[in-house]
């Protein structure tokens, strides 16, 4: 750190402070939002003056620890509007950046692996990178978008699809009285499986259950608790789910090799909701794009999918609700997000000796 970028950084503060600004606009009573600091305009930090003055006020803090995922993103931009001066609104617009006076986003990272949903880089953005290690700031790390850009190896946005459910009260549910009739017709579904197998060898005649029984042995999962793995866990949070389904089917074991679908040989997407919002991956459910994983045999479409709600109590959370639904049938218990159609990001690899 140099001195003299904090005590300029710390006289900045000062401006800001005295003017009483806000991120978005220069007083509450205006609806306008601010056009990002400029060295021309004033009231601006350098990149070194701003990881300078960051590093001075926040590495060391715990005010992050234990926080879910989005919570943790908010107190994070609130701490950082407040280490440089500025009036922390009580929510933050989406607006890009969502610190506009100041032209910076803010990212909390544990790991390199850095995900930034629906745009791409900006090359004259700021990006401030909250590094987190043993549940302490460790590090803070500003990155001009230019700069940023260069980790990029793909130049590509991952999209994906999102949806809730159309009656959010409406309880555990067998969506598809039956499955498909591909699925019928190809694969001859049981209700009783004959022999030891695996959750993930493909889908085969005799070898899969139908829909209905699926949904009779994983309800009894409802109602269960599991220990958390932690607010920020959310795919081991989902494995623990994933292993008990693998038992309550009946399957010879548990395993998971990272394919659509979770459950390969009973063509069984699983999901584990604790926000109502279900991200759906690359294809809609209706789609009758074939299934890789399958070889092709089946569609999207034909994939059954078990949605879990669950909510979080302390160091466990619960699973609440089950829907179970075909990909034919999944819009008519869920409504798909319109405006942006489908969310995207973009996936980064940032250095990984920041995180040593």
């Amino acid at each position: 750190m140099k001195i003299g970028d904090l005590a300029t950084a710390q006289g900045v503060r000062r401006a800001i402070r005295a003017e009483g600004s806000f991120v978005y606009n220069d007083r509450a009573t205006e609806l306008i939002y601010a056009d990002p600091a400029t060295e021309l305009t004033g009231l601006f930090y350098t990149p070194n003056e701003l990881e300078c003055i960051l590093t001075d006020e926040l590495v060391g803090r715990a005010d992050l620890a234990n926080l879910a995922v989005r919570t943790r993103s908010k107190v994070a931009k609130t701490m950082v509007c407040q280490a440089l001066g500025y009036v922390a609104p009580p929510s933050f617009r989406k607006v890009n950046p969502r610190l506009r006076h100041a032209n910076i986003d803010v990212y909390v990272q544990q790991a390199n692996n850095l995900q930034i949903w629906n745009q791409e880089v900006d090359a004259a953005r700021r990006y401030v990178i909250i590094i987190l290690k043993n549940d302490l700031i460790a590090e803070i790390k500003v990155i001009a978008g230019g700069d940023l850009a260069s980790y990029d190896t793909t130049g590509t946005l991952t999209s994906k699809f999102q949806a809730n459910r159309i009656n959010e009260t409406a309880g555990s549910l067998l969506v598809s009285p039956m499955d498909t009739l591909e699925l019928l017709s190809i694969l001859g579904p049981v209700s009783f499986l004959g022999g030891a197998v695996s959750p993930t060898s493909p889908p085969s005649a005799g070898q899969i259950l139908d829909i209905e029984t699926v949904y009779k042995r994983l309800l009894p999962l409802v109602g269960q608790t599991f220990a958390d793995p932690g607010l920020t866990q959310e795919r081991n949070r989902g494995t623990v789910v994933h292993r008990s389904v693998c038992e309550a089917l009946g399957l010879s074991h548990f395993a998971d090799n990272g394919q659509f679908p979770d459950v390969l040989s009973q063509a069984l997407e699983v999901k584990l909701q604790l926000a109502r919002t279900v991200d759906l991956g690359l294809e809609l459910p209706e789609s009758r794009t074939p299934v890789a994983s399958t070889n092709g045999v089946l569609a999207v479409a034909d994939i059954r999918y078990a949605i879990f709600y669950g909510e979080r109590s302390g160091p466990n959370f619960t699973l609440t609700e089950l829907v179970v639904a075909t990909g034919q049938d999944f819009f008519k218990e869920f409504r798909q997000f319109k405006g942006n159609v489908s969310n995207s990001k973009l996936q980064l690899r940032l250095p990984s000796e920041w995180f040593v």
